[in-house]
């Protein structure tokens, strides 16, 4: 996902251990509304490997250290099923897809804003990046798109990179949600959210799970045998 330049936000702080997300997970209970994103890597493994949670409410501003040793994600889950607090993410699909692999359950409540944006009319799939800068007027940072978030340490910056996912996501919902509110586009939303809060959806098909399985030198032989043991 793209990142935006630093707004009047709090600082990101790097959350490392069960005490400090549960903390802060109590603090943003409180909060009408929560934006989250992830970052994963994919190559090694069939299931993403979650690297980071990102989280920002009004007053809190945090990058969860998955990967930290000792770490319990159970406060997490607890946010995630809070059905009193909306869950904003942008582009939801492989967020939720970690989500339900990692507890079993999607979240409660949840918003996507590239949905928002396709009922608002700004085309299927705008990225983050054009929607921020469209909403918002941002500048988009791109420097660490590439990164690989399974090394440790993090850096500062690539902290504060990937912060900015859920930093300017607060305006990008407030502002979608206050236009299609206006239009009485709501509904339409809700509509099309629908599909993302039934597990089935990420459910994997045995046709295509040796896809994600396959080695870039795979021959035909090494093929039919990932088919075989997919199905």
């Amino acid at each position: 996902m793209a990142h935006a330049s630093k707004a009047e936000f709090p600082d990101p702080v790097l959350i490392t251990t069960t005490d400090e997300l549960t903390a802060v997970i109590e603090r943003l209970r409180q909060e009408p509304f929560v934006t989250i994103d992830t970052e994963f890597v994919r190559e090694r493994t069939y299931w993403p490997e979650l690297c980071l949670v990102q989280l920002a409410g009004q007053a809190d501003v945090v990058v969860v250290d998955t990967l930290a040793a000792g770490i319990d994600l159970a406060p997490l889950g607890v946010l995630l099923d809070d059905p009193a607090v909306v869950k904003v993410f942008h582009a939801a699909r492989q967020d939720l897809e970690i989500f339900l692999h990692l507890f079993d359950r999607l979240p409660e409540s949840l918003f996507d804003t590239q949905v928002a944006a396709m009922v608002a009319g700004y085309g299927d799939q705008v990225g983050y990046d054009n929607l921020v800068s469209s909403l918002t007027g941002a500048h988009i940072d791109k420097t660490h798109r590439f990164s690989d978030w399974s090394a440790r340490p993090l850096s500062p910056a690539q902290i504060s990179y990937a912060a900015a996912d859920v930093t300017h996501l607060r305006t990008v919902y407030q502002v979608l949600l206050d236009r299609l509110g206006r239009e009485g586009r709501l509904d339409w939303v809700a509509a099309e959210l629908a599909v993302l809060s039934v597990p089935a959806t990420f459910r994997p098909d045995p046709e295509t799970m040796w896809e994600r399985m396959r080695p870039r030198t795979a021959n035909r032989r090494m093929l039919g045998i990932l088919r075989a043991i997919a199905a």
